[in-house]
């Protein structure tokens, strides 16, 4: 069984199957809020739900994402996350 879930540092869950899209914000280098999170779609193609992460979430969502053999630089060179 392939566990897809990840765990974030505020106690929210992620199930990485159902992540449609992973974008930095704009200027996330210097806002509280760094990633933006879309999740699913429908037969529209609007996300089901959209979340945004802060400094800590997202550091630990680029981390899981390099874990899973995504490349993570423009993610971490935009959020000014640490490897």
């Amino acid at each position: 069984m392939n566990n897809n879930f990840v765990s974030l540092p505020s106690g929210m869950i992620l199930n990485m199957d159902h992540v449609a899209l992973v974008a930095a914000l704009p200027d996330a280098a210097n806002r509280r809020k760094k990633i933006r999170v879309l999740f699913g779609s429908t037969p529209s193609s609007s996300p089901i739900a959209n979340v945004r992460l802060d400094r800590d979430d997202s550091n630990a969502l680029i981390r899981a994402l390099a874990k899973l053999g995504v490349d993570v630089a423009a993610l971490r060179q935009s959020t000014g996350a640490r490897r």
